[in-house]
């Protein structure tokens, strides 16, 4: 645990952090060449965005693809994913495909069991309910948060990096992903406007943006309520990130060794 503390470690992170609160704070982010960075990194965000849609599709049985349009933002949506209607048997596939897991990550990566087998019985019981469109709806934003920290993961334990450039990189994409969606949720959290033109808006003329979605199929909930809960949600992953490696740096120092 002491090397998530060390002189480098800290150095990493808190760089990383710095350049990306530059290119998400209001009297930076157009700046040269903060505004460079920031849309080569939307890139990334919309990729890892449309991926989230596009895993949970395939895990609710459906055949999907996801697309990236536009390097620049010209549109609010940086992409889609496409999908076919849900096949039955493709989602006893992913079933299947989710038992055997088990047992594989049991054999190459023990410590990761539990919270393997909870995610998967956390998909096989949602399959079953009629809240699938929402959990697929909810993780584009929540696909690239978690991808954020997952990148953070392997920045404060040195994970496969084979340099320092490298973990540095892991860090910055790790606060980026986390933090420009939580940008965009404080946005619509508390500014009425950015929340109007949010909810009005036509992704491509097509479809509503991914929170007024889960609003519709859930009278209940609201965009705004949803953008809060996004950011605690990055919050959490954030600091579970951090937490993680604590608890798993032996283990992974470990593994090297065999």
């Amino acid at each position: 645990m002491s090397r998530l503390f060390d002189r480098t470690t800290l150095l990493i992170v808190i760089s990383a952090l710095t350049v990306v609160g530059l290119t998400l704070f209001p009297a930076t982010k157009e700046m040269f060449p903060f505004w460079v960075i920031a849309r080569g990194v939307f890139v990334a965000d919309a990729l890892f965005h449309e991926m989230g849609h596009t895993i949970f599709y395939w895990l609710f049985g459906h055949v999907a693809i996801p697309m990236i349009f536009t390097l620049f933002g010209s549109d609010q949506a940086g992409g889609m994913s496409m999908a076919m209607g849900r096949n039955w048997f493709l989602q006893l596939l992913v079933f299947a495909a989710l038992a055997y897991g088990v047992y594989w990550v049991k054999e190459n990566w023990r410590g990761l069991l539990i919270p393997y087998c909870l995610f998967s019985v956390l998909v096989t019981v949602a399959a079953f309910t009629k809240y699938t469109d929402v959990v697929i709806a909810y993780m584009g934003h929540g696909g690239s948060i978690a991808m954020g920290g997952f990148f953070l993961f392997r920045a404060w334990i040195y994970l496969d990096a084979r340099n320092t450039y490298e973990r540095w990189l892991n860090a910055f994409f790790g606060f980026y992903l986390t933090l420009s969606n939580m940008v965009f949720s404080y946005g619509l959290a508390f500014n009425t406007d950015a929340r109007g033109d949010y909810s009005s808006h036509l992704a491509f003329g097509a479809g509503h943006n991914d929170f007024w979605n889960i609003a519709m199929l859930i009278p209940s909930w609201s965009v705004k309520g949803i953008a809060i809960f996004t950011i605690g949600y990055g919050v959490a992953m954030i600091i579970g990130s951090c937490i993680a490696a604590a608890f798993l740096d032996d283990y992974f120092e470990d593994s090297k060794d065999l």
